[in-house]
């Protein structure tokens, strides 16, 4: 009888275990711990990739996004970018705000671009929120989309870059269908369940996959296998650069292949680029300034835009 006793103890300790981390990982993607803006801004100085930007003419504004969410933005130009009729919108990753978007605004500076960056749902100075890695983003980004269309009367051209989240983002808002002119995708992941899974399976507990997407379903109520990109480039032929760290352990490499491949499967102009050795979201660090400058100069005069 004490046998009994003591083994419904350790399945009561171990499912109580298991609820515990299941929450706590679903916590971690849905309600993020964000990157302080002065340690964000200190950590792209140091690492070269702040560059001119305090130089940038910036106007900060508010979008209304979904259901009247508030999204903080900022609009950075220069003599050089005014009048070209050239704009992007950038998407920063889970964590961070449109602080680490910097690190591509110089890019798109050099290239003739003015950039909206702008606070992704519950990311920098927007109020909490929920987050699900890019499919509720993609609705504040549609709106972000009109905004800039009507905001600016001289816009020609209008790109979006990503980065991991942002780019989940970024594909995502496709299904909206929103006339943009290229999509410059850089780590992203195939959909939020099977990068979840994935993490997991460094460690040997895919297995626990059910209970973390039940944990954010009951508890967020955030569906996570609805954040899924690939399912986003059906029926689309919106020219895509993919680029992905070769030494991405957390989001794997594979993950662009795939995209880049379905892409292009729908009729889409692709191009994948691999930066040998860069880790996750660190492509531009380790490719530098120039070189990923001329990622996207060359992308952009192989579908016409220059």
């Amino acid at each position: 009888m004490l046998f009994v006793y003591i083994l419904i103890a350790i399945l009561v300790i171990f499912l109580i275990g298991l609820i515990i981390f299941s929450w706590r990982n679903a916590a971690a993607s849905v309600k993020p711990k964000l990157i302080p803006a002065e340690r964000e801004i200190n950590g792209n100085k140091k690492r070269g990739l702040w560059l001119d930007y305090d130089s940038y003419d910036k106007q900060d504004y508010t979008v209304e996004g979904k259901d009247g969410y508030i999204l903080h933005t900022t609009f950075v130009s220069t003599e050089k970018t005014r009048g070209t009729g050239k704009y992007v919108i950038i998407c920063h990753g889970h964590t961070s705000s449109r602080n680490g978007a910097v690190k591509y605004v110089n890019c798109y500076i050099k290239l003739g671009f003015s950039c909206i960056t702008y606070d992704a749902r519950t990311h920098g100075e927007n109020k909490p929120d929920k987050c699900t890695l890019g499919y509720v983003e993609s609705e504040d980004l549609k709106h972000v989309i009109d905004d800039t269309r009507s905001r600016y009367s001289d816009l020609k051209v209008l790109g979006l870059q990503g980065e991991s989240m942002g780019s989940s983002t970024a594909l995502h808002v496709l299904r909206f269908d929103p006339k943009i002119d290229f999509i410059v995708s850089d780590c992203c992941f195939i959909g939020t369940y099977e990068e979840v899974r994935d993490c997991y399976k460094n460690i040997h507990l895919q297995c626990l996959m059910p209970f973390v997407w039940l944990a954010g379903k009951i508890i967020y109520k955030v569906d996570i296998k609805k954040t899924n990109a690939l399912r986003c480039l059906a029926g689309h032929k919106t020219p895509i650069l993919f680029i992905h760290g070769s030494g991405d352990t957390f989001v794997k490499p594979y993950n662009a292949q795939v995209l880049h491949d379905e892409a292009k499967k729908n009729g889409a102009y692709t191009e994948l680029i691999y930066v040998e050795g860069a880790g996750h979201a660190m492509s531009r660090q380790i490719a530098g300034f120039e070189a990923y400058t001329g990622y996207i100069e060359n992308f952009l005069n192989n579908i016409g835009i220059v």
